[in-house]
């Protein structure tokens, strides 16, 4: 019943999808009240209540939890006005990129331009304006490195299976065959 819902829901965004300039995976779970435009998401993706997605190009397997804004406009504040109705120095055409198996907490924001890689974990309330290395811990206003999440070894090693790449019954399987070990 819960797969006939969300495969209804999926048929009802595609109209929207479409106007928008989405590339939206079919296994990715979009909560109500989200705003995305000119972004693709990939496979097996969560993306919670109350986000924004502009200009972004979104991995697989990621969370992103409520209340996130990710991309945008820049408004001109070094210039005249910063309408972008009467100023056309606003930035708004660079692209966030965000990895796979990346969580982004509650209440993020992420600047338009910014790249966060593979695995990486950023913390609640936290202001990215600067690229996120890959299987690293960030989090405050800006975000400032906490910690690896993963050992360089584990991760290296983690990263070349591809996990990501597969439809979720293949992903788990290749995790827990790699967690057994």
């Amino acid at each position: 019943m819960k797969n006939i819902y969300f495969f209804i829901k999926h048929l009802l965004r595609l109209p929207l999808d479409f106007i928008k300039k989405n590339n939206i995976h079919n296994t990715t779970r979009i909560s109500s009240n989200t705003l995305i435009s000119k972004t693709k998401i990939g496979r097996g993706n969560y993306i919670a209540n109350n986000t924004v997605l502009i200009n972004t190009e979104l991995g697989n397997y990621c969370s992103i939890a409520p209340g996130v804004q990710i991309g945008g406009m820049q408004h001109s504040y070094w210039w005249l006005s910063t309408s972008p109705r009467l100023s056309d120095q606003c930035i708004f055409d660079k692209k966030t990129i965000i990895g796979n198996d990346v969580w982004i907490a509650a209440g993020c924001i992420i600047k338009q331009g910014v790249t966060i890689g593979d695995g990486a974990v950023i913390g609640a309330m936290s202001f990215v304006n600067q690229d996120i290395p890959e299987n690293s811990i960030y989090f405050g206003s800006p975000a400032k490195f906490y910690k690896k999440r993963l050992d360089d070894t584990t991760f290296e090693r983690l990263k070349k299976t591809e996990y990501w790449n597969y439809d979720y019954k293949k992903a788990k399987e290749i995790l827990t065959k790699f967690d057994s070990k």
